[in-house]
């Protein structure tokens, strides 16, 4: 008999209860083992799953930016090459700044850049748009933008889909109002597009047109699920509206 402290152990008995007590030991330690294995595959893959679906969205914008609007803006080069150099050569700067955000994968950048994003987008469909094309733009002061940032592309994106479903379709001048407000911890960029009066345009077809889920998808992954787009279409207009938090770091 092995007498330890007040118990008596039969040798036999005391090795059968350390293997017994060491066996129960490794096998809780397997479980939990393979159990964080499993969540750290589980956690990789949906990193990955991330990754691809980043990607994929990037490439979808890509396709979507391209189609219509290349080949629509490779028409209107071709037209101005001869008759006006000059401009010809300021429309491709446009072209250039725009293709090399678009291809520069999904990002945050400082609201300025997508503004200018904007305005270069803006300037190459007012070319071959003329008149039937007005916008207006209602800014925070300088100090407020200058720490304001938003996904690459994304109000570029709606201002397009705008352009290709309301003012493509018509003859008349379509004004497209554009109000930025950062407030509460909240950026709330409104799009204002006023309908033609005089052509018919289904309201039902224009709310199909006008989906945003791409780049509110990319929102929701760089500034979390609360961050939305969401578009009205009444007789009258189209409000869009990009809704997403953003913690002032001056406070």
């Amino acid at each position: 008999m092995i007498n330890i402290g007040w118990l008596d152990y039969n040798p036999q008995a005391f090795v059968l209860n350390i293997l017994f007590n060491s066996m129960i030991t490794g096998s809780f330690t397997l479980v939990f083992l393979l159990y964080f294995i499993r969540r750290h595959r589980e956690l990789n893959a949906l990193k990955l799953s991330f990754e691809h679906k980043l990607t994929a969205q990037n490439d979808l914008i890509k396709a979507r930016l391209a189609p219509h609007f290349f080949f629509n803006t490779l028409n209107t080069l071709t037209s101005l090459i001869e008759s006006n150099p000059s401009r010809a050569a300021a429309l491709l700067q446009h072209v250039s700044a725009l293709f090399r955000a678009s291809f520069s994968g999904t990002r945050e950048i400082s609201f300025e850049e997508e503004v200018a994003l904007c305005e270069h987008y803006l300037a190459i469909e007012s070319s071959r748009l003329a008149d039937k094309l007005a916008v207006s733009w209602q800014l925070p002061d300088e100090d407020v933008m200058y720490d304001m940032v938003i996904t690459v592309l994304t109000l570029q994106g709606v201002l397009e889909k705008v352009l290709f479903s309301v003012v493509e379709m018509t003859t008349e001048t379509i004004i497209i109002d554009i109000a930025v407000t950062w407030q509460q911890h909240r950026v709330t960029i409104t799009v204002t597009a006023q309908l033609p009066s005089k052509t018919l345009m289904i309201s039902h077809n224009l709310r199909q047109h006008v989906d945003f889920y791409v780049q509110a998808e990319r929102l929701k992954i760089h500034f979390g699920q609360s961050a939305d787009i969401q578009s009205t279409v009444t007789s009258q207009q189209i409000i869009t509206i990009i809704d997403y938090p953003l913690q002032d770091v001056g406070l």
